[in-house]
């Protein structure tokens, strides 16, 4: 009874060893609020079924972008607390979708969000639903975008509904071949909704009974052709209203066109917002093919700040109207993209009207198509007291008045970019027929606009200075010159002068900008070499962009002339010179420019031919990145190791992307020791010499990602990094001792490598639970140290329980930790969660080992004296005879081994000089030094020890060999020996009548041989042992490989067994 008993205990045992094997784990990342809330975020974890979990923590949920189609009744049963559900893009409509993807719609159960009394938002956007589901009556945010609803008769039963998104529902790329509606009594049971959405639904009309509490209402992209007096009455708490895109413009259009019927523009009524003329703010009519604007149709707005009229038919408009008038309080115009179709303007022309637009701020008029920005076209901007922006792209504009920008005072951001401004008389292109044709290749372009109208970033300009010193957040960042363009800028005088047909640069260039303080002259023509003459009256300028150019820097007068005053130049892409055969260049100019701390000299492809070193006390941030630097630091060149060594306050070096296989340590000792920032990535480097990066002791980022690092040493070097990224390498281990010092480190980013196992006492220290150097961030469950582990192939075993423990209990920051830290080993495993493995499993099978151990010493310790006193003395004298008989053998083995002192005693004719030459050149190194099987050779003047006589070396080296070779030769078809190869012909015989062994091996040399009796019966007997050296060099590989076998073989065994007679 008690065995049946200990078996189903075990049995059930492994059952509960199985089921811990495989534990219940749901791929969500947790965020905690300070008040004990979880956010729970399940995006893109291509879940099938939404998992089953009860929490009353959770109060948001994100389910986005999985393969979720059946949402049931219970699905959210134990979340009672929710407030905020998102459910986007998990059966996205057809044509939106991958083709890889099958048609799918989700479907809710009638009672699937019955139970969640606290959900205020819900999101269900991309869906393919094509109705909506029964809503939870509190609910206050309801996301219906990209689905099929384009028929709504039923109430939503939300009154407490404040924004109701119901966007492409139905367009061009979501059809539904069926007319939009919504029933009037929907929004009437929405008393406290504010903004609703419609745009991209095929809407004609607007709807009537639109809820009086709205404020922002999105009519874009439909097919409304006529906006009456009524469309929008009783309104009066509208702020935002989008109308735009409605009767297309189609000769300027990016996406598919759907003007109304004739081409007519939309039908404005002058009433049409007078109830919104205590409350509108932004109105946006672009795009809806006017022609004029209604009289009085803006007098009403008090409060229009933003307005967009561009992609219309308002060139005429903009130079006769007078509805600038009615635009007093407007602080934002846009009227891009008015031109007048197969036609282009002598001049720019604004109406005198303008100049009562007493507090616009921001004027947008690119796309007009005029050649020429005279006086008289900026005359009515002059009495602009708050003109701070004014954009004037892709104009053709080949000639300015910069004396009547200048005088526009409270400018600060000038944009003349993409024209055909060249500042030269001697290239001017001006010519209607040039305009005509660049006007015929912006037609067929269709989009060639580029929205560049960005809200302006307000940073102050002190903030440049912190690179001197920056503390230890500012080391993670990545500068750019983009980011310096707006710290220096965003409050200064700008202009842009980009992408134009510029190519020269003199004095007179900048007349009217003598306050400028940053230019943008990229993607022009100029190539020229600049001679400290061509800024002279830019006293202020402290931002230069000169990229994609020709700029010939050989000079070591460039920029001289606004040397105190530079503090930002980027010269990348300037590659034309750099990559001309033979020609020399220099950077001398760098130390005159004593106000210089950001450059870039990115792509240039410098390599050659160059100053061996760089030279500045100013300098804080440069950009190498995208040159050769791998032909700079070649093994056979020394001249450039010092070629950054010049940059004494160096604090951000970028030399990425030069193609740099290594990094010679000589130059990282060379680096300038102020340096803060190294980013070495897209390189091709295999070696880092990380034992000298201790000499950079300012040091706090280092990047070596996407390289082709394999390895890393196992070595004990100081470490002050803060931040180290060595993602998208080849790493297959963490050694033990390489962070081991790396006491300040807080990112480390090893993704994308090939790391198999990962033990956690190779992190460092700052990493390991209980550290206090990585405090909590702003969520409980978040640390300000970051590891970054995803996309590399873990083993998923035992072996990294303790690994798998760290993950779930440190409170490090670990992007990607329940999507992409993946298993990659066993295969069986493959794509499963790190997080899969179950500790309790891996301490029951070590604890079953453990048992079974423990038992097997149990039954050992309990027989082993049993056994002795039963048969003690019988087993004593059976181990005492095998012993005997054992011992013998290995002395008898011994003594073979030690008789066999060489494989092979070598025998040959000594006097003979060409096989001497062949036995020391062929045979010994091929049989010595050579293959797989190495042979130790006896030879005679080699091994033969001196002082003793010849028969008694003769006599030691035939015996103590194991094979005895005899090389032959037969000169003149005569066979000719020593009588040392007689005398040991004799002594192999003697060997074979005493100990029954045949070890003689016969290597001819010479084909014609005597018909020797011994000769031929040795052939027929054991025709391996006697080898003949072929003609063909080609066969030599198989000679060697024969005699090889027959040192190693058996004579006797490999004897003819058709000869029944034998020595034996």
């Amino acid at each position: 009874m008690f065995g049946h008993m200990f078996y189903l205990g075990f049995i059930l045992n492994q059952f509960h060893l199985f089921a811990t094997l495989h534990p219940e784990f749901y791929p969500w990342e947790i965020h905690t609020t300070k008040d004990g809330h979880i956010n729970g975020d399940c995006q893109r974890r291509r879940l099938a079924n939404v998992p089953k979990f009860t929490s009353l923590s959770v109060i948001s949920l994100n389910l986005n972008e999985n393969h979720i189609h059946h949402i049931k009744g219970a699905t959210f049963s134990g979340l009672a607390n929710l407030k905020h559900l998102s459910l986007m893009g998990n059966c996205v409509p057809d044509y939106l979708k991958e083709l890889k993807w099958p048609s799918c719609s989700l479907k809710i159960d009638p009672n699937a969000f019955s139970g969640l009394k606290n959900l205020s938002s819900l999101q269900l956007a991309g869906n393919s639903l094509k109705t909506i589901p029964p809503l939870p009556k509190q609910l206050e945010i309801l996301g219906l975008e990209f689905n099929h609803i384009f028929h709504i008769v039923e109430p939503l039963g939300t009154p407490l509904l404040k924004q109701l998104l119901l966007n492409k529902n139905w367009f061009y790329a979501n059809p539904c071949y069926q007319s939009y509606f919504i029933d009037p009594h929907v929004f009437q049971g929405l008393p406290e909704l504010l903004n609703l959405t419609l745009s991209y639904n095929n809407v004609t009309i607007v709807p009537p009974y639109l809820p009086l509490s709205l404020e922002s209402l999105d009519l874009g992209e439909n097919k409304i052709t006529h906006i009456n007096k009524e469309s929008f009455a009783n309104l009066k708490n509208l702020r935002h209203l989008n109308l735009r895109w409605n009767c297309q413009r189609c000769d300027h259009a990016s996406e598919p066109c759907f003007p109304c019927p004739n081409n007519q523009s939309l039908n404005l009524h002058p009433d049409a917002f007078l109830d919104q003329r205590d409350s509108l703010i932004s109105l946006s009519l672009r795009g809806n093919s006017l022609h004029t604007i209604p009289q009085h149709l803006f007098a009403r707005l008090h409060k229009l700040q933003v307005l967009d009229l561009s992609d219309n038919f308002l060139a005429y408009a903009i130079q006769n109207g007078t509805f600038y008038e009615e635009l007093q309080n407007v602080v934002s115009l846009s009227l891009h993209y008015n031109y007048e179709p197969l036609q282009s303007f002598s001049e720019l022309i604004l109406s005198p009207s303008i100049e009562k637009m007493t507090a616009l701020r921001e004027l947008y008029l690119s796309g007009l198509f005029f050649r020429e920005l005279s006086n008289y076209s900026l005359a009515p901007l002059i009495k602009l007291p708050r003109l701070e922006s004014l954009e004037l792209r892709m104009n053709f504009i080949c000639s300015v008045s910069m004396d009547a920008i200048s005088q526009l005072r409270t400018l600060r951001w000038v944009d003349l970019s993409q024209n055909m401004l060249a500042f030269s008389s001697c290239f001017s292109t001006c010519t209607a027929e040039d305009i005509s044709n660049n006007y015929q290749t912006l037609e067929k372009r269709g989009n060639g606009q580029l929205n560049l109208q960005t809200q302006k970033v307000i940073l102050p300009s002190s903030e440049l200075n912190t690179m001197q010193d920056p503390g230890e957040n500012q080391c993670f960042f990545n500068y750019s010159m983009w980011h310096f363009k707006k710290l220096i800028c965003s409050k200064n005088l700008y202009f842009d002068l980009s992408q134009n047909n510029i190519p020269w640069l003199n004095a007179s260039t900048f007349r009217g900008m003598e306050k400028v303080v940053c230019i943008d002259l990229s993607y022009n023509y100029i190539s020229q070499t600049l001679n400290g003459q061509q800024f002279t009256d830019l006293s202020k300028l402290a931002y230069l962009n000169m990229a994609n150019n020709r700029i010939d820097l050989y000079s070591e007068k460039a920029f001289q002339e606004i040397s105190g005053t530079l503090k930002a130049l980027d010269l990348s892409k300037n590659e034309f010179h750099f990559v001309m055969k033979g020609m020399g260049h220099r950077f001398t100019f760098l130390p005159h420019l004593t106000s210089l701390q950001i450059l870039s000299l990115a792509n240039n492809h410098i390599g050659l031919r160059i100053s061996n070193i760089l030279n500045s006390t100013s300098l804080k941030y440069l950009d190498f990145s995208g040159n050769r630097l791998d032909i700079m630091w070649d093994s056979r060149r020394n001249q450039y190791l010092h070629f950054f060594q010049g940059l004494t306050k160096l604090t951000h070096l970028d030399i990425s992307e030069n193609q740099l296989k290594s990094f010679p340590p000589e130059v990282i000792v060379n680096l300038p020791p102020s340096l803060q920032m190294l980013r070495l990535d897209s390189n091709v480097l295999s070696y880092f010499p990380w034992g000298n990066i201790s000499v950079l002791e300012k040091l706090c980022h280092l990047n070596l990602s996407s390289n082709r690092l394999s390895f890393l040493p196992n070595i004990h070097f100081e470490l002050r990094l803060v931040s180290l990224d060595l993602s998208h390498n080849r790493l297959v281990a963490i050694p033990k001792a390489f962070l081991s010092q790396a006491i300040n480190l807080k990112n480390l980013m090893l993704n994308h490598n090939q790391l198999k196992i990962l033990d956690v006492q190779a992190l460092p220290l700052s990493f390991h639970t209980g550290y206090t150097f990585c405090p909590a961030g702003p969520h409980k469950n978040k640390s300000s140290c970051k590891l970054v582990l995803h996309a590399n192939p873990f083993t998923c075993s035992c072996v990294i329980s303790g690994f798998a423990k760290f993950l779930r209990e440190t409170s490090l920051d670990i992007p990607h930790l329940t999507t992409e830290v993946h298993c990659g080993f066993p295969e069986s495993l493959a794509g499963v969660n790190v997080l899969s493995i179950d500790l309790h499993s891996c301490q029951e099978i070590f604890g079953s080992v453990a048992f079974f151990c423990t038992l097997w010493l149990t039954l050992a310790a309990t027989s082993i004296p049993l056994l002795k006193h039963l048969y003690g003395w019988d087993l004593w004298y059976c181990i005492q005879i095998l012993w005997t008989g054992h011992k013998d053998t290995l002395q008898l083995m011994a003594e073979a081994m030690m008789d066999n002192q060489y494989d092979a005693f070598v025998v040959f004719d000594t006097s003979n000089k060409a096989v001497r030459d062949w036995i020391y050149k062929e045979m010994v190194v091929r049989l010595e030094n050579r293959g797989r099987w190495r042979f130790r050779l006896c030879l005679e003047e080699r091994d033969w020890l001196p002082g003793v006589s010849c028969i008694e070396n003769l006599h030691k080296a035939v015996y103590n060999s194991r094979k005895t070779v005899f090389v032959l030769t037969s000169p003149n078809g005569c066979s000719h020996e020593s009588g040392v190869v007689r005398q040991a012909f004799l002594l192999v015989q003697q060997r074979l009548l005493d100990e029954k062994v045949d070890v003689a091996v016969l290597v001819l040399l010479d084909f014609l041989f005597p018909k020797f009796k011994y000769l031929q019966m040795r052939k027929r007997l054991c025709k391996k042992s006697v080898i003949s050296w072929p003609k063909n060099p080609r066969v030599q590989p198989l000679f060697w490989n024969n005699l090889r076998v027959a040192l190693v073989s058996d004579n006797v065994r490999a004897y003819n067994k058709n000869v029944t007679e034998s020595f034996f």
